[in-house]
């Protein structure tokens, strides 16, 4: 019997995704998602300041135990790759401090445990993660982004490799 609380963050170098999912009794249930959008901020040390503040507030709110990062690939863009960086480190860095199991998967096993498919499309992701949280209003990409990694790392937690209803996928 499960009863997890799990913090999926899609970092950003304007906008950082992300989303609070319960497992409890082998059910995922959506509690809290949204963005922080830096890119008013006239310096990274402000960017970095309100995405620490805000992700404390989801910490100290929800008190999840398990944190679903994107696993780290290769930028052709030095800067983007510094910048987004500079977000992971915030990020791991609130992970110490609040004593989180640090879950990273590839982009790949986060699309095809969501939709079967490793190569799916943010608007796949999205679609799915919404049917899957039945959540009925829109939900910023970067939340969804944020949601997906969430249900992997769930389903990570119970043992398994993606949903029932793509099962057939897998066994083709």
């Amino acid at each position: 019997m499960h009863n997890d609380i799990i913090l999926g963050i899609d970092p950003g170098s304007n906008i950082t995704g992300y989303g609070v999912v319960e497992l409890k009794d082998r059910t995922f249930f959506p509690i809290d998602y949204g963005i922080i959008d830096t890119s008013r901020e006239d310096s990274r040390s402000k960017s970095l300041e309100l995405i620490f503040k805000n992700l404390s507030l989801v910490l100290e709110t929800f008190e999840p135990k398990v944190l679903s990062l994107e696993k780290v690939f290769y930028y052709k863009n030095v800067k983007s790759s510094i910048v987004l960086g500079e977000v992971r480190g915030v990020i791991l860095l609130l992970a110490g401090l609040y004593n989180l199991e640090v879950m990273e998967f590839p982009s790949t096993q986060v699309k095809s445990s969501l939709t079967g498919y490793g190569r799916a499309d943010k608007a796949q992701v999205r679609f799915m993660v919404k049917k899957l949280l039945s959540i009925q209003e829109d939900v910023p990409t970067d939340a969804s982004d944020a949601l997906a990694l969430c249900l992997c790392a769930g389903l990570e937690i119970l043992g398994k490799r993606c949903f029932p209803i793509l099962k057939a996928r897998y066994q083709e």
